[in-house]
């Protein structure tokens, strides 16, 4: 009667509301896992970061050193590439960021140690960790795009996403938490050993991709010592690469521009409390930032799980990138209005919410179906170099606008309401490039019928079982899955008295006692891509003689 698929308790939990497979569940949660410790130990490091800094200086001195960290990129940029060289010929595609990992263990290791002697760390760690994030990050994203095919990515990014968003909020909340009893030393300590973990949980969560799930990289060698600057000339031939290089340039620009407005505003509201630079201020400001960190990743995981993945189904990849401008250019008009503390704190809730749910997980879906290449060194030079060189714009526009113009608060709103503009043309733009070049990739196929539905004869009065084959109808793009249903003919309802399992494949008649009769159905196939076919079914119910 053909195969059954088993389904595993995790699995039918995550089937319920997402395009899950058989055999994906220890992957998933191994994925989710380690982006959750990596997430969470972020965070931790995170909440110290802006009263560390801020307590040393001013707004202005946060905005020029954010701008320092696009020039230090540039020159760890080519050392990036070699160690990606010496590492991508290996067949464990985890290893490379395993090493990575190990390497930023070791620098906060110098932190701590520098922490404890009492020396001032403020400037160094905001830049340190300004290229910590973005780098690991960035890694961890192009390792998930490398280790799944493209249609595998579109279906699991939203869901193995989630655990980077709840990892963002518990870090956020429990580094709040945590600094009145630990100190900075101790966040850093826990930040660390999450770190170690993650190390172990990304090779295991390697070698669980079922084979079904995984990219198949067919490219040619690259010789023994590839060049260092051939992963930073790789984007600038491929237009559709440039596009995204240019909005992650933009829309972290405006983001950055944002900050620093609600960095005047909190600066202002901690001095009605507190004295400039001391404990108390920044008491103030870390309990602050926990909690509106905490509110956007709160808000930001509601929108994973229950918005990300249908986006993608309903409306594509390429559609999606384009919702985050459009809510800072909404944004940014409506401060221009109402340019109150209160109205600037939520419409950054809701700018960095969407951002760190449908951008973030959009953007990284963006490379699933470009080079291996282009997954580790283009997206590593746009989301390391390209996302700080948004940082170093905004610096400098803060740095002329301040001093050689003598902009306030207001006139910078202004500018970043225009910048948001320029950064809803540049979405479309990347929507129909990604449309020309990745269209089938986006679109998919119909699933293929391949064996027709037997007529099947059932007694009445008794329950019977039927399994339908699970080749029934065949999914021809890589890494989608169909999901089934049965249905009656012509739009009916389906008898009370009929049940289909769509997980085990089996449908239950229990046909009451009375005439025969005969009940015509339809079994449907849906895949991730959108299709929907069906075939008809004929079922006779027999009385006894």
């Amino acid at each position: 009667m053909g195969s059954r698929r088993q389904y595993s308790f995790i699995e039918r939990c995550l089937s319920r509301f997402a395009w899950v497979r058989a055999g994906e569940g220890k992957a998933i949660m191994l994925m989710f896992l380690s982006l959750f410790l990596l997430m969470t130990s972020y965070y931790l490091l995170k909440v110290i970061r802006d009263p560390l800094i801020l307590s040393d200086g001013s707004a202005e001195l946060k905005s020029y050193t954010t701008a320092a960290q696009a020039t230090i990129l540039l020159l760890v940029i080519p050392l990036f590439n070699r160690f990606y060289y010496r590492y991508s010929r290996q067949q464990d595609k985890s290893l490379f960021l395993r090493r990575v990992l190990i390497f930023f263990v070791l620098n906060l290791a110098v932190f701590i140690a520098a922490e404890r002697l009492s020396l001032p760390i403020g400037i160094a760690f905001y830049i340190w960790l300004g290229i910590y994030s973005v780098t690991v990050v960035a890694l961890f994203w192009a390792f998930c795009a490398d280790c799944f095919n493209a249609m595998s990515g579109k279906r699991l990014f939203a869901i193995i996403a989630i655990g980077g968003t709840s990892g963002a909020w518990v870090g956020a909340k429990l580094g709040g938490y945590l600094f009145p009893l630990v100190g900075v030393v101790g966040l850093m300590v826990l930040s660390a050993l999450l770190l170690l973990a993650l190390n172990l949980l990304s090779q295991l969560s390697y070698r669980a991709i079922p084979s079904g799930s995984r990219a198949q990289s067919s490219e040619p060698s690259l010789g023994a010592n590839p060049a260092w600057w051939r992963g930073l000339s790789r984007f600038v031939h491929n237009r559709y690469l440039v596009l995204i290089a240019l909005f992650v340039l933009l829309y972290n620009w405006v983001n950055s521009v944002g900050e620093y407005v609600l960095a005047k505003f909190v600066i202002a509201q901690s001095q009605q409390v507190a004295t400039r630079g001391s404990y108390e201020e920044q008491l103030f400001m870390t309990e602050f930032y926990s909690d509106y960190i905490a509110w956007f990743t709160l808000i930001g995981l509601l929108l994973q799980v229950f918005v990300v993945a249908r986006l993608f189904r309903w409306i594509g990849v390429g559609a999606s990138i384009v919702i985050l401008p459009t809510i800072m250019l909404i944004n940014y008009s409506l401060i221009m209005f109402f340019p109150f503390f209160a109205v600037v704190k939520w419409a950054l809730v809701a700018e960095n919410s969407v951002n760190y749910s449908i951008q973030n997980t959009s953007r990284h879906a963006l490379f699933l179906p470009v080079s291996r290449e282009d997954k580790y060194l283009s997206k590593n030079a746009m989301d390391t170099f390209f996302y700080r060189f948004g940082d170093l714009m905004y610096g400098a526009s803060v740095a002329v606008g301040v001093n050689l113009f003598g902009l306030g608060t207001f006139e910078f709103i202004t500018f970043n309401a225009l910048l948001a503009g320029l950064c809803c043309w540049t979405a479309l733009a990347i929507r129909k490039r990604y449309k020309l070049q990745y269209g089938a990739v986006d679109e998919g196929s119909a699933p293929v019928l391949s064996a027709v539905l037997k007529p099947q004869t059932v007694a009445a009065g008794k329950r019977s079982v039927l399994t339908i084959a699970e080749n029934t109808f065949i999914e021809p793009d890589a890494g989608d899955f169909i999901r089934y249903q049965v249905r009656a003919a012509k739009g009916q309802k389906l008898p009370a008295w009929c049940e289909f399992d769509p997980q085990r494949l089996t449908l239950s008649l229990t046909p009451p006692e009375g005439r025969p009769q005969k009940l015509k159905l339809e079994l449907v196939a849906s895949d991730f891509a959108g299709y929907e076919v069906s075939t008809p079914w004929k079922i006779t119910i027999k009385t006894e003689p």
